[in-house]
């Protein structure tokens, strides 16, 4: 379960990204937040991150297949989970398990409707 503050990190930048585009097209699809031991990270789904973690990368491929192709439904490592978790898994010294991250509610910042987690995302987060 996500913390109180990583949630008002993740509805900060939500106001950021209306405050910038406006409640248009131009907002990324979904929003989430995620932590752990202390690591708070936001992120939008969009392209797949680069750099990306060669531990997040391998989980990725391997159960889902290449990177940027289209999985269950959704392109592989494009999601908002992906690309929050890559940022705690680049931090120097982290080791763990995709399974360790917790996440708040993916969001839909043009609407603020709680996105569910797809299947891709399943696999790989849980």
């Amino acid at each position: 379960m996500a913390s109180q503050a990583l949630v008002n990190k993740l509805n900060a930048y939500s106001n950021s990204l209306i405050s910038k585009y406006g409640r248009n097209n131009k907002l990324p699809a979904t929003i989430i937040g995620a932590e752990f031991k202390g690591l708070k990270k936001v992120e939008s789904s969009g392209k797949v991150p680069k750099p990306i973690s060669q531990y997040l990368s391998k989980e990725l491929v391997n159960n889902l297949g290449a990177l940027g192709s289209k999985g269950n439904k959704y392109r592989i490592g494009c999601c908002c989970e992906v690309r929050a978790s890559n940022q705690i898994f680049l931090t120097p010294g982290i080791i763990t398990s995709t399974r360790n991250i917790n996440f708040t509610n993916a969001i839909r910042p043009r609407t603020n409707q709680v996105i569910q987690r797809c299947q891709n995302c399943q696999i790989i987060f849980g």
